[in-house]
């Protein structure tokens, strides 16, 4: 597939506490008071916004936030950040309501996959793949990328062994993946899941549905998990993957991989071989870089520069670029200082202060600021992906309705494939191309919607 539509659905972790750390509101009662804005608009906590994005409360009163359909992997990244800062808003707003009531209470949101009492959630990718394709295949071939890739794309973190010893490591995330492919998503927690939902025609589309990846703050590991995953796809795709080493045992190998700061150690393999996973990376690079365009080769050094990060132990570019490595310096600068053991409870108020969301007070945002992380999008683009949908795929069509919904002030439906008004006898009108970007039916539709404006309408964004 030579131009391919990808999404990320990013779940919160969420906390509301007392100024003395103590729990003030459970998880529930905490994403109803955080929602309130929402449901007061859309009389729904499970929203479509103007920017075609979809927003909602996920099983376990996680906040979650699915990005449009985006062709763009930069896009993809501003549709995500533009997410953060709409939760963040959401969240400055909540406690503003309880400072108003002299409650001490604060919700902070946390953009990673672990809590402190060790309850996982995840940072779904989702790839477009032919439906004529062997998808059958495809995992065989994709697995060991996906198990070695966190070596460049991890969020890094600390693990405590059975043991008791603690210890830094690429992926937290890796711990909790429980099997290589199933179709469930919470009891087993596979890599990839396949659960056959395309959000478009089922004849012509499948969605890959990756679970596996870590929630990531660096706009460059973001954008690296996508464009590399592309680019390993289209080589399947292309039926060029020859050679490619297949893992003798999927999750145990997950679990070394992230324990392995240098990337050397030998994982089996089928056959009775082994390779590290340097060596396995280095392959699918080796094997992607005839495939890749020219706009592309920005993602091929880059990549080459995260593998030599590893393979050199030079972090000097890495340590203010990627994820793990960012991490992976200030908690041993931390620990090193204070002469903390990395099972310390500070060092895990520290990672959680990573990933928090909050513009002011969040530990990522203050290490952009000072030039110790990257900063590669523009805040403009960014503030502009909040209210504007990607313009090459569907979204532009859902964006487009939805934003004249709300606009006129009339009651409307909107899901991934689907557009209606809400009134007896209203017909839908569904989009099955993720790649249209007009549609005469939908032109026909906002016309009605325009033709409504004025009347008591909520500007409701329901799912359908």
């Amino acid at each position: 597939m030579e131009r391919r539509i990808g999404g990320l659905e990013t779940e919160f972790g969420l906390v509301c506490v007392r100024g003395d750390g103590t729990r003030a509101l459970e998880p529930e009662a905490a994403a109803r008071e955080l929602f309130k804005p929402v449901v007061a608009k859309g009389r729904s906590s499970n929203v479509f916004l103007r920017n075609a994005a979809r927003l909602y409360l996920d099983v376990g009163s996680h906040p979650e936030y699915a990005t449009a359909e985006c062709d763009d992997w930069w896009e993809l990244v501003a549709q995500d950040r533009a997410g953060e800062r709409l939760l963040a808003e959401l969240m400055a707003q909540a406690n503003a309501r309880f400072a108003e009531r002299g409650e001490d209470a604060r919700i902070h949101l946390l953009k990673n996959n672990v809590d402190h009492e060790g309850n996982a959630f995840g940072s779904h990718e989702n790839y477009l793949v032919d439906r004529r394709g062997e998808f059958t295949r495809l995992p065989r071939i994709l697995l060991p990328f996906l198990v070695t890739r966190q070596i460049v794309t991890g969020a890094g973190g600390v693990v405590t062994e059975a043991d008791g010893t603690s210890r830094f490591v690429f992926s937290r995330r890796s711990d909790h993946m429980f099997e290589a492919v199933s179709s469930a998503t919470t009891r087993t927690r596979p890599l990839i899941n396949t659960r056959d939902e395309p959000h478009g025609d089922p004849n012509r589309f499948r969605r890959l549905h990756v679970i596996v990846g870590d929630s990531t703050m660096s706009e460059v590991s973001t954008w690296l998990r996508f464009a590399t995953t592309d680019l390993v796809l289209r080589l399947i795709e292309s039926g060029r993957a020859a050679d490619v080493p297949e893992l003798e045992d999927t999750i145990s190998s997950i679990r070394a991989v992230s324990r392995d700061l240098s990337g050397i150690e030998p994982l089996p393999l089928e056959g009775g071989r082994t390779a590290s996973a340097l060596q396995v990376q280095q392959r699918y690079l080796d094997l992607v870089a005839p495939l890749a365009r020219p706009e592309e080769h920005e993602v091929l050094e880059t990549w080459q520069r995260a593998l030599d990060a590893v393979l050199t132990g030079d972090r000097s570019w890495a340590s203010r670029t990627l994820d793990w490595a960012i991490k992976e310096k200030m908690v041993g600068q931390v620990a090193q200082r204070h002469a903390l053991d990395l099972g310390d409870p500070r060092i895990e108020r520290l990672d959680l202060a990573y990933h928090d969301i909050d513009p002011a007070q969040g530990l990522h945002a203050s290490l952009q600021r000072r030039g110790l992380a990257p900063r590669v999008l523009a805040d403009a683009d960014v503030e502009a992906a909040r209210t504007t949908a990607p313009t090459s795929t569907r979204a532009h069509l859902r964006g487009r309705f939805i934003a004249a919904a709300e606009d006129a002030g009339v009651d409307h439906v909107a899901d991934w494939t689907t557009m209606r008004l809400v009134r007896q006898g209203a017909m839908p009108v569904s989009v099955m191309d993720p790649f249209a970007t007009t549609s005469s039916q939908v032109d026909a539709l906002i016309e009605r919607v325009r033709a409504e404006g004025g009347g008591q309408g909520t500007n409701a964004a329901h799912p359908a």
